[in-house]
């Protein structure tokens, strides 16, 4: 997944026009949180602040913009818009969202790419600014919405979490297909690259491997590992492997709870203690979706990794 630095870069080191509407502050019940943003182009649109009437009305205005900064030859605009979702806008959602409005042309790229280059604690957006966006001088942890100084402050843009998946069955491919759309570097480990699907997002980081252990081994600090391997015996060299390393955000093992008490029996003579089994997490999933085809089982995973990465 792109930050909104890369993707704007993308659209105008393209030669286009695009407006980024992010949601500066959500009040009440609101279809997204603040953070979200979207990307409008005249031809096109990428992401979401919640679709129906609001969104609509968003791209109607970010589209207004791109058409008077293609008039007026300038090269950057800024706006904060609020919005009552109530019946004026024909949404009952009740609550009140402000959207920040910021339209690129392919003259801000040079100034872009430099701000980000920086390392940043945290960038300000600031209505009437000129500027594409400021370096926070503070650390920013979180987004933060001025109304009165009409100032966004965002955190810094954040890696995406590492995701390593072991196993390119059909139970595989359900959950790489299922996180596309989560902030994840996607890393797939088998034993074969045939085993790969001749489709596989090019996202994704494709990691062939006679010893899966040996990617296992040298996967980066806090990743998130899902095992699922076609062979018990390589599930549990996986498990072993990456309990005895540490340093990772989770480790979700496919199987039933006999399973994992056998694992854990076998991992218990080989070294591994009872502090660090309690990591393991098997059976993995959302209890309550009890389907065990592929489909349901892969969307029971991603739904887990999901709380994993929101509570992080």
């Amino acid at each position: 997944m792109k930050d909104w630095g890369e993707r704007i870069e993308a659209y105008i080191g393209a030669g286009q026009l695009v407006c980024r509407i992010v949601v500066a502050e959500a009040k009440g019940s609101t279809p997204r949180e603040a953070g979200a943003d979207m990307y409008v182009t005249q031809a096109g649109i990428w992401g979401t602040i919640g679709g129906g009437a609001l969104e609509f009305e968003a791209m109607k205005i970010a589209r207004q913009m791109l058409a008077e900064l293609a008039d007026t030859q300038s090269r950057f605009a800024r706006q904060f818009r609020n919005f009552p979702l109530g019946p004026n806008l024909g949404q009952c959602c009740g609550g009140q969202v402000t959207l920040l409005f910021e339209g690129f042309t392919p003259d801000c790229l040079a100034e872009l790419t430099a701000i980000l280059s920086n390392p940043a604690s945290g960038y300000i957006h600031q209505a009437g600014s000129l500027v594409i966006a400021q370096l926070s001088p503070k650390p920013v942890a979180k987004i933060s919405f001025d109304s009165k100084k009409q100032t966004l402050l965002m955190p810094p843009i954040l890696p995406n979490t590492p995701l390593y998946l072991y196993g390119a069955g059909h139970v595989g491919r359900a959950v790489m297909g299922a996180v596309s759309g989560l902030a994840l570097d996607r890393v797939w480990v088998d034993t074969d690259k045939s085993r790969f699907p001749e489709d596989t997002d090019p996202a994704i980081t494709l990691a062939p491997a006679t010893d899966m252990t040996i990617i296992a081994e040298h996967a980066p600090p806090g990743a998130i590992h899902i095992v699922m391997s076609y062979s018990h015996a390589l599930d549990e060299a996986l498990v072993y492997t990456i309990l005895r390393k540490g340093n990772f955000a989770k480790l979700g093992l496919i199987g039933s709870r006999t399973k994992k008490q056998r694992f854990c029996n076998a991992l218990k003579k080989r070294g591994i203690d009872e502090a660090a089994l309690k990591q393991l997490i098997c059976p993995i999933g959302l209890p309550d979706l009890r389907s065990k085809s592929p489909a349901h089982v892969g969307l029971s995973i991603a739904a887990q990794i999901a709380i994993w990465l929101e509570k992080n």
